[in-house]
């Protein structure tokens, strides 16, 4: 086998110190992980390295480096450790504890070789022996640093020894035993900041509130700056307080509940930034801001915005602003409740859910996923009901419920389901939301969502909706299979003349419910007891109401809450898909309140 041709390069193996201390939770590893790319693409930048341009390797807990020979040695070595320490701090003073980072880093150089699984040679080796020494992790773990930088023998020998620039007298020689390595490097401390002990002390009375003290020592506020900020939440109201925390979190973990808007601000002071480095403590002033208005939503406004600067993070401050859509003035939640029959017994099915708590915010994380049986649904998603309304009762808007269901559970008597069951004194669903029937199959074929979407959207056309239900739009005469006269683009809706058989047979010819979904059509309807012609006045009223085919599911409550006893529109069933509520039905579950926080 003939070896590749040598090349030279700068080697820099980086490492998270601790990286799998016990207090980091997985959020926490995430958070980590993420912020070490953003460190280290920052830090190259400043000195003039595009980091992709060099050839980098994942480690997991840290990074390998290696920087084209076109790169001066000595500007890295000058450079790289205080943009390093500067990224840091930034980094730092946006996350909690549990996902702060402390970096070990090696410089060093030599002729590695590549093949068609990465790079290999003793220099590479070298590097990695000299980054798992115990004398950088001792002394790294027992200052107040957050760099230390290690720098071979060979490479502080020629590269460090005789440059002023690179602080040569600032390292200190150490020995390094590791495996079969024996040796000695270079260490340098970088980035000590003052121990509060040795600060200059500020009179007791200045944080007097231990929540305020706590609050200051985080290090993204000062004395002063918490001082202000209480005076001006103390009083702060706002019913709209839950919707602004989701937002401010962007729903990266389900938030508890808070009595006052100082406590939603001092709980997400401690819940780490997101890939863009702005706190949600941060953000969450800014939309309060907007809320609130006056002299107060201006003086929060602005303090807002110099932290943003004092992070630079302006850049990202304006993205955010620019993707930010007003709070509705009508806004709606949303619960979408998904089955899926176990593959084996058909009597069992796994429940999931996706609560909205955030009327602009969707999808939000998927909820907890349960094993049930089939007969278990309407107590089971009772409970999800009864738990959503917890998680809502600072809000004061209204909310819908949707239920995607496989093809054999959607005879399911969902508009007869009733809440609060456990209280012995049940009450309808319907009384309380606007119900949504939809099917799984369509939201998992993501091979049928373009024609969907191509139909939902023709639905607004100047067309009455009415025109475009089939039979009732169809022309008189012999009519082709169902399959292909769907596939006219003039329907956006079915009636059917019976309910959907639970699976459809294949010898029987196209069967209308497939054929209805594979066509994109959003909107199939049908009767237990009734065929589509007994339905053609109900159905005319519903699709030609305000807000046409958005308007569907009000107007259906609306009615089924008005009809009499026998009236065919109280067991009409409507199954309405609107494909801009879709979700990832294998995405990943929520963590827990906690699990984003240090």
């Amino acid at each position: 086998m003939s070896l590749s041709p040598t090349e030279h390069r700068t080697i820099i193996a980086v490492d998270v110190a601790e990286f799998t201390r016990r207090d980091r939770r997985v959020n926490d590893l995430l958070v980590v992980h993420e912020g070490l790319y953003g460190v280290l693409k920052a830090a190259f930048a400043d000195v003039g390295v595009d980091l992709s341009h060099c050839a980098t390797e994942d480690r997991g807990d840290g990074a390998l480096i290696l920087v084209p020979s076109t790169v001066s040695k000595s500007e890295l070595a000058d450079k790289l450790p205080e943009r390093l320490v500067a990224e840091l701090r930034r980094y730092n003073s946006t996350k909690a504890e549990a996902a702060k980072i402390k970096l070990r880093v090696v410089l060093h150089a030599g002729d590695i070789r590549q093949n068609e699984h990465g790079w290999v040679g003793h220099a590479l080796n070298h590097a990695c022996r000299i980054l798992e020494a115990d004398i950088p992790k001792t002394e790294l773990r027992n200052s107040g640093s957050v760099l230390a930088v290690i720098a071979s023998a060979h490479f502080y020998q020629e590269v460090i020894f005789d440059d002023a620039g690179s602080a040569p007298d600032s390292y200190h020689r150490i020995d390094v035993s590791v495996k079969s390595f024996q040796g000695h490097a270079w260490l340098r401390l970088h980035g000590a900041v003052m121990p509060l002990s040795t600060a200059p002390a500020e009179p007791a009375a200045v944080l007097p509130d231990p929540d305020l003290a706590d609050l200051a020592v985080r290090g993204l506020f000062t004395g002063d700056e918490v001082k202000v900020l209480r005076e001006l939440l103390a009083d702060a109201e706002t019913a709209r307080l839950p919707m602004l925390v989701s937002r401010a979190t962007g729903s990266v973990v389900p938030m508890p509940r808070f009595g006052s808007v100082w406590d939603a601000f001092t709980h997400l002071a401690d819940v780490n930034a997101g890939p863009d480095g702005i706190p949600p403590a941060v953000e969450f002033l800014e939309l309060l801001a907007e809320e609130l208005g006056g002299d107060n939503g201006a003086e929060l406004k602005a303090w807002a915005a110099r932290k943003v600067r004092g992070l630079r993070r302006a850049n990202a401050r304006q993205e955010r602003q620019a993707a930010r859509s007003p709070l509705p003035a009508e806004p709606r939640l949303r619960l979408m409740i998904v089955v899926e029959l176990d593959g084996i017994d058909d009597n069992r099915c796994r429940l999931s859910f996706w609560r909205q708590d955030d009327p602009l915010d969707w999808p939000p994380l998927r909820g907890e996923v349960g094993e049930v049986r089939v007969d278990e649904l309407e107590q089971r998603i009772d409970d999800l009901i009864i738990d959503a309304e917890g998680r809502w009762s600072g809000q004061s808007v209204s909310v819908a419920l949707d239920f995607v269901l496989p093809r054999p559970l959607l005879r399911l008597p969902i508009s007869s389901w009733k809440k609060e069951r456990r209280s012995g004194d049940p009450r309808p669903i319907v009384y309380d939301y606007v119900l949504s029937l939809r099917s799984l199959e369509r939201m998992r074929a993501t091979y049928w969502h373009r024609p969907w979407r191509v139909r939902w959207e023709s639905s607004s056309s100047d067309t009455p909706l009415w025109e475009r239900i089939h039979p009732y739009g169809a022309p008189q005469g012999k009519e082709n299979a169902i399959d292909a006269v769907l596939s006219e683009s003039r329907w956006v809706g079915l009636v059917m003349d019976e309910p959907p058989s639970p699976r459809p047979d294949p010898s029987a010819g196209p069967d209308a419910l497939t054929a209805a979904l594979r066509a994109g059509l959003p909107l199939v309807l049908w009767h237990p007891a009734a065929r589509a012609e007994d339905l053609r006045a109900i159905v005319a009223w519903l699709v030609s109401g305000e807000g046409g085919i958005l308007g569907l599911p009000d107007r259906h409550r609306h009615a089924q809450l008005s009809a009499a006893e026998g009236d065919l529109v109280r067991d009409l069933v409507v199954l309405l898909d609107d494909p801009n509520w879709t979700v990832a039905l294998d995405g990943p579950a929520a963590p827990t309140s906690g699990g984003g926080r240090g």
